[in-house]
């Protein structure tokens, strides 16, 4: 192709020779026009802040560090030492808020670096940290809806009701429809931290699932004390419930096994039926026994689930599952069954306000608003 006909317009004709002075100049105007006015909108296209890409690789690597030291944790001095070079961190929480605080500065324009960061200072209980963090996200973005339903949890969990209305008034100005959606999640969420806990066998007629929570097992793989406890609790209620289905929950391997197939063996070798029981070992943590458990119930529907998990864990856990139902409109009655780990009934009745965090964070995440976006469930 010739030079002169590298921006022509579409269906010209741009000749080498024989075209008036006149002809060729306005035809060179508009092409430098044309040439300059691309040039403009590649420029516009590009986000301010937007990230080098000669950072990629850093990212990258500070993203990855993150995510191993949230699942699995690591060698606190060596992260000092070879990916931040100098900064003093505390545990392996400082490591993935740092990864994520440095990915952020190096692309600006990635808002979940910054959610990342959130979420890592919910985990360390850092509130104030956490809403300002948020607070910046809407500052860049003051549509975010995710960021304020987090502003208005923050309050809740704070008990700070003026603070709670407020942040819920400017939810329902982004979007009225999911602003109830979450004020009914927070207040449903209330009403279970409210019940007194039930220690009682239940017996359920209709089509019934029990599901059974996992608990991490022993480096050698075998089931500790809180497992076996709540294996315990699962064991009478099936057979106070003969028809029912167990479901037993649980995917971190120890030494070859994951608590799922711990609590299935368990129960066979306590008289249980193999046939009876389903394997849920995918899942890492109490969202991912949910979440799974929850799809699962899509395909064998129940009209009742009995949850059996320990009492300081149950509020958390049935307020995720409650919401994991709703959402997958299954009309699934959730009826608790703890296992005690607290000295007495009335010890296991109190709600701290550690624990009202902890129910709160796993409520946002289970309704979409994930911790770490792209990353985790």
């Amino acid at each position: 192709m010739k030079p002169s006909s590298i921006f022509a317009p579409s269906g010209s004709t741009v000749t080498a020779s024989g075209t008036p002075r006149s002809v060729k100049a306005r035809s060179a105007r508009r092409r430098l026009l044309g040439l300059l006015t691309a040039t403009a909108c590649l420029i516009s296209a590009v986000p301010a802040g937007a990230f080098d890409q000669a950072n990629a690789a850093r990212i990258k690597q500070l993203v990855d560090t993150g995510m191993q030291y949230y699942w699995s944790g690591g060698d606190v001095k060596k992260a000092e030492a070879e990916v931040f070079k100098g900064i003093t961190l505390h545990g392996k929480y400082d490591v993935v808020e740092e990864a994520f605080k440095e990915a952020s500065t190096l692309a600006p324009e990635r808002l979940d670096f910054q959610y990342a960061v959130a979420a890592t200072q919910i985990i360390q209980k850092k509130l104030d940290d956490a809403q300002a963090t948020f607070q910046s996200i809407l500052s860049k973005d003051p549509t975010a809806f995710d960021a304020q339903s987090w502003l208005e949890a923050i309050a809740r969990i704070r008990g700070d009701e003026t603070s709670a209305a407020l942040a819920h008034q400017a939810l329902a100005g982004l979007d009225r429809e999911r602003a109830e959606e979450y004020r009914k999640r927070f207040v449903r969420a209330e009403q279970i931290m409210a019940e007194k806990p039930n220690f009682d066998v239940p017996t359920v007629p209709g089509k019934v699932v029990i599901v059974a929570l996992g608990y991490a097992l022993a480096d050698d793989g075998k089931a500790q004390q809180t497992l076996l406890d709540r294996l315990e609790v699962t064991l009478k209620v099936a057979e106070a419930n003969p028809t029912a289905l167990v479901m037993v929950s649980g995917g971190v391997p120890k030494n070859g096994v994951t608590e799922g197939d711990v609590m299935s063996k368990w129960l066979v070798d306590k008289g249980i039926s193999r046939d009876r029981i389903m394997i849920e070992d995918k899942s890492k943590d109490t969202i991912g026994n949910v979440i799974n458990a929850a799809n699962l119930l899509v395909r064998h529907q129940a009209d009742t689930v009995i949850l059996v998990t320990s009492s300081s864990h149950m509020r958390r856990a049935r307020t995720v599952m409650e919401d994991a139902l709703m959402q997958r409109d299954l009309p699934t009655a959730v009826v608790p069954l703890n296992a005690l780990d607290a000295p007495t009934q009335d010890e296991a009745a109190k709600v701290g306000a550690d624990e009202r965090l902890v129910i709160y964070r796993d409520l946002m995440r289970v309704s979409g608003v994930w911790a770490y976006p792209g990353l985790q469930q």
